[in-house]
């Protein structure tokens, strides 16, 4: 470092609010204090299909092991805001994901910052994440005085709440990390009964195979027919963790234009949306949240919420997708049709079972319908 200007810590926490973020922080690039709880998480398979939530573990807890010349880490928060007026498909999608791509909004932030950093010093070395790779946020933001973490899992900020988004900047400067806020939830237990599917093992562990939010977005099977009444009207993601919180009542609600509601949800119906092909899907999503679980995924979702939400007008785009490439959409239409009960559709479901060649679609149909009164 001989010779190399280096900037004042403050200095860079005021580029980063100046490049779009609403707080920053500076974290240490190692935190081995968190390999063992997340070892132990991995390890009792909470983190269902998130395979890749296995691989580089020692990178999550010391990111030298990847990037040698790692020094610190520029840890960034951008608040979202719900709308109260949501209308569209916006009102059975989870509030962060109601805008465009947030992935990329803070990415180009970041390299805002990036940027500035290196017009100061050339030989700055840098790489930036925005949920995107084997970095542990959550810890690195608690780490850099960001918030500390709730009994929900979440990082909770004493001004910003939890509804925000987290990005990390990972660079060669020796900055001193700044200081970690003291806080916690206290004898507060709000969040867990709010789970409807029981995701909670204890306050502050989370089991992903039984969250709204994993089953909708990352899970890429059936999801338990146990579970899907308990799902409500969520097409993608779920809040009811945050909204039960008291630091959400009074956090600020400051927002940011480029997360506000998108076109592609406000213009699309349920029904419309059952209808959707591959190509119609990826015209309409591609460069939002939605993309995530793919066509499949989200016309899945869909339909649970259809029969949890008595969405009739749903009924003839599920019987045309009895018929689709996917067999999680034909199993997902006949649970729907049969949760319904729409008796009408029983010589469908039954032709759909006679050609189905899947053998878990067809314990399904068989089920459905049983349920819908033919043995």
């Amino acid at each position: 470092m001989a010779g190399r200007s280096l900037p004042d810590p403050a200095q860079v926490l005021d580029r980063a609010r100046a490049a779009g973020f609403d707080a920053a922080g500076i974290a240490p690039v190692s935190v081995p204090e968190h390999e063992e709880p997340l070892r132990a998480w991995l390890a009792a398979g909470h983190h269902g299909g998130m395979e890749w939530m296995t691989r580089n573990t020692e990178v999550r807890v010391d990111l030298r092991t990847r990037f040698s010349w790692a020094r610190s880490a520029i840890v960034v928060l951008r608040s979202y805001r719900v709308d109260p007026g949501r209308s569209g498909l916006a009102r059975f999608v989870s509030s962060y994901a109601q805008g465009v791509d947030y992935h990329d909004v803070l990415l180009e932030r970041l390299h805002d910052l990036e940027a500035v950093l290196r017009a100061d010093d050339a030989g700055l070395q840098s790489h930036a994440y925005v949920d995107t790779g084997p970095v542990l946020e959550r810890q690195l933001a608690e780490a850099a005085g960001l918030g500390w973490t709730a009994n929900n899992t979440l990082l909770l900020h004493p001004q910003h709440g939890s509804r925000f988004f987290l990005g990390v900047l990972i660079t060669d400067l020796p900055l001193e990390p700044t200081p970690a806020k003291s806080g916690s939830c206290g004898t507060c237990r709000a969040c867990q009964p709010a789970c409807p599917t029981g995701a909670f093992v204890r306050p502050g562990v989370l089991d992903a195979r039984r969250c709204i939010s994993y089953l909708t977005i990352e899970h890429r099977g059936p999801i338990p027919r146990a579970l899907r009444p308990a799902m409500g009207q969520w097409l993608f993601g779920c809040d009811l963790c945050q909204t039960c919180c008291p630091f959400e009542i009074g956090a600020s609600d400051a927002g940011d234009p480029a997360f506000e509601g998108s076109e592609a949800l406000l213009e699309v119906s349920l029904s419309s949306l059952l209808r959707l092909d591959d190509a119609e899907f990826r015209a309409r999503f591609r460069r939002t949240p939605l993309w995530r679980p793919r066509r499949r995924g989200l016309l899945r979702n869909a339909l649970i919420v259809a029969a949890n939400g008595e969405h009739f007008d749903c009924v003839p785009a599920a019987v045309d997708l009895l018929g689709d490439a996917e067999p999680v959409l034909r199993e997902a239409a006949s649970w729907m049709l049969a949760t319904l009960g729409v008796e009408d559709a029983r010589p469908a479901i039954a032709t759909a079972r006679g050609c189905e060649d899947e053998e878990w679609v067809v314990a399904g149909m068989d089920e459905d319908l049983g349920r819908l009164g033919v043995r």
